[in-house]
């Protein structure tokens, strides 16, 4: 049975989220497979420049240095460059809007930033922050659908779709490619952000696979269980 810990990151550092942590998570599990939250499409520019633009891939171009592993790209819903502008305008309209109309959503972004620099990748492994990224999303939902702007309202369906659609196809890759490859000890990285709606996509799996891929959490370095 193929062991993969699901470890939660953020893209940016930020206080104890920095590259230097996450390398000292990676090496206390030791994985041979890293899946990761990029396209395939990226992938190639992502193993050259990568290091420069985001701590996850500082980390692992220093871990590369310690051990061989394979790294896998999952994020395979590819959105096509033209839509992806597009959208990208009208998703910052609906969390600009949220974030300036809601006191209590600044409150929660501001104590969500405070703790990630704070305990680092113990927080953003933890079910505290699992909790507020809920509460957020509550308020973004409720403040948008009071507006009764169709257009904003339209945009935070869009981005919910596409999120889920992401997710979805992450956590089917790395069942598609568990199927095939034979290793033993793996870690999927992935944006916090995820961490919900990858919970969700894999209990849909869970019945019916449940022999192919043993799931544990990464918390504070160390690595649980799934469920315990």
């Amino acid at each position: 049975m193929h062991k993969i810990t699901i470890l939660c990151s953020a893209h940016r550092e930020n206080g104890l989220c920095n590259a230097g942590e996450l390398l000292k998570i990676l090496r206390s599990i030791g994985p041979e497979t890293v899946f990761e939250e990029i396209r395939p499409s990226s992938f190639e520019a992502y193993r050259k420049h990568g290091a420069k633009l985001s701590l996850e891939a500082q980390a692992i171009a220093e871990y590369l240095k310690i051990k061989s592993f394979e790294r896998v790209p999952v994020d395979r819903f590819d959105i096509p460059e033209s839509l992806l502008v597009d959208a990208k305008s009208e998703f910052d309209c609906v969390f600009d809007y949220v974030e300036q109309t809601s006191r209590e959503y600044q409150e929660l972004a501001d104590e969500n930033d405070r703790r990630a620099r704070q305990y680092g990748y113990g927080y953003l492994n933890s079910a505290d922050f699992a909790a507020l990224r809920k509460r957020l999303s509550e308020i973004e939902d409720r403040t948008i659908g009071e507006t009764g702007n169709q257009t904003l309202i339209r945009a935070l369906n869009r981005w919910r779709h596409l999120t889920l659609r992401r997710e979805h196809e992450m956590v089917r890759v790395i069942y598609e490619f568990c199927r095939k490859n034979v290793f033993d000890t793996g870690v999927f990285l992935v944006g916090a952000a995820h961490w919900a709606g990858i919970v969700e996509e894999i209990g849909k799996y869970a019945s019916s696979e449940s022999d192919l891929i043993s799931w544990g959490f990464a918390d504070d370095g160390k690595v649980r269980l799934w469920n315990t």
